[in-house]
This record gives structure tokens, sequence and C-alpha cells, in this order.
């Protein structure tokens, strides 16, 4: 349980659900982003060993959640709260995409800003490490073979080598090492500031990974990819928003963490408007 007078309970509509990482501090872990659903503002949980998790706190993006949570010391990005894992709850179903994402979008558009450009202004001059904006034009989904790190390979195996209790402590059961995924995927992109030069950044939404994982063993497994990633998900016939943070250590270093991709609504809002 986390110890602290500041603690208090935030109720979380998550977005994004990053691919785990290994901590030396806290072992496997996620990233969770979404939006604090008593003021619409941005926020991050972490450390969140999903996996580790009971089921019935097993939560969904779209999923609303109650959790207990702090000030991160050694984090000082504005939206980074680290989170009790034992308080999760789900609180309500998930939100449903029916009507053109009718349920999800007096939610989630309000905070869709200008432009990665201007999130990138607001690194610098607040701290600002969380942002969402419509993409202008995607150009590719670059995939490139990324190598292994074997410490990490090691860490994963150890973690996993612990096992988990269940039960009340009466079923031990074995983990899985979280795999390493030997392929980076990356968006090409430039958004709407007047000014952009173009971006590329890698994507770490866990749903293009298992993906992956999914098709892999299929010859055209990149072509597989694309087709959702690139052109279902950034298509046309979609309004596409790119969810970005940054990580602490690396302030500049955003990464598209996960893409709203609602149909097409006959008029655009304004929030479609170029950068001034």
């Amino acid at each position: 349980m986390v110890a602290s007078s500041q603690v208090h309970k935030v109720e979380v509509l998550p977005l994004v659900k990053a691919y785990p990482n290994l901590s030396r501090k806290y072992g496997e872990v996620a990233c969770i982003a979404g939006l604090d659903l008593d003021n619409g503002k941005w926020i991050r949980l972490y450390p969140v060993p999903f996996r580790s998790l009971e089921d019935k706190q097993k939560f969904r993006k779209y999923e609303p959640i109650r959790a207990t949570v702090q000030r991160r010391t050694a984090d000082r990005r504005p939206e980074s709260w680290r989170v009790d894992a034992d308080s999760i709850e789900r609180t309500a179903p998930v939100i449903s995409t029916a009507r053109g994402w009718e349920a999800r979008r007096p939610i989630v558009e309000p905070a869709i800003g200008a432009s990665m450009c201007a999130i990138r202004r607001a690194q610098q001059e607040v701290g600002t490490s969380l942002g969402m904006f419509r993409v202008h034009d995607v150009s590719d989904l670059v995939i490139d073979e990324v190598e292994r790190d074997p410490e990490k390979s090691e860490m994963a195996e150890a973690w996993a080598a612990q096992g988990s209790l269940l039960d009340a402590g009466e079923l031990w059961q074995q983990r899985e090492a979280l795999e390493q995924i030997p392929f980076r995927f990356q968006y090409r992109y430039r958004c709407s500031d007047t000014a952009c030069q173009g971006h590329l950044q890698s994507i770490v939404d866990w749903e293009i990974v298992e993906l992956f994982r999914n098709v892999r063993d299929q010859a055209n497994w990149k072509e597989l990819i694309r087709k959702k990633w690139l052109d279902q998900m950034c298509g046309a016939d979609r309004e596409a928003a790119f969810i970005v943070g940054n990580q602490h250590q690396y302030p500049d270093g955003f990464l598209v963490l996960g893409v709203w991709w609602p149909p097409r609504s006959q008029q655009l809002s304004l929030t479609d408007a170029v950068d001034p």
C-alpha cells in the first residue's frame, strides 16, 4: 500500500497501455495513460504490474477504473502519479464504439490539442509530457529490426522464475517471461503545425505488439500490420489522432502511445484547424 499524507483516489479512463518494460526496482511493469474523469486532464499511472494483477483488476482501454495514487518524487512530469496496484478496481464497462464512437467523443475529444509541435513547445515551457492531436499526414509505418538486450532478457527470465502466488498463497504459478520484440514500429508523419518539418516516432502501444505476435508466422506479416495501423487506423475515413508521451529520462523524446481513430464525421471539429 502506498504510504503518504498526499494519497488520494482518482477515477481514470485509460486510453493507452504501453507494452511492459523491465525495471530493476519494480520488476515487469506497464505505463498507463488516460484522462482523469474528475477534471478531464491527462494522467499517467506507473508502475502498473499489469500481467500480475488479479483477473478482476485487469482492465481494458476505455474501461473506467478507480485507484489510489500519490506523486512520484523521482518523476517531475506534471501528469505522473505512482499507483497502488492493489487498489485498482474496474468501475464500469468499456465505453462503446457504437454510432461512430458517440459515447467516447464527449470525454476524449476535449483533450485533443493543436499539434505535436505545440506539445514539444509546451514541454519546453511547462514540462508537458502527455498530449493528443489530430494527424495532418501519415506517410509511412516503418518497421525496423532491432537487437535484443541480453541484460533485459536475463531480467525477464529472473522475474518469470519468481512465479506468482494465487488464491492466498495456495497455488504457485510459473510466469511467462516478457518477450523482447525484435522489431521497432514507427510512424512517419507531419502534424498540422505550419512549420512542421515532420516526425518519426516509435509506437509503444501494447496492441501493436500483440498484433505482431499473432501474425509474425505469416510471410506477409509486415503488410498485415501496415494494413491495420496505417491503412485502417490512419485511413481517409478516420479522424486519426495520436496520443503521445515522453520518458522522464528523455523529456524531448516523445513516443506514440496509442491512436484515437473514430470514423470521420460529416463535419470536422475545430480541433482540425491548422496551428496559427
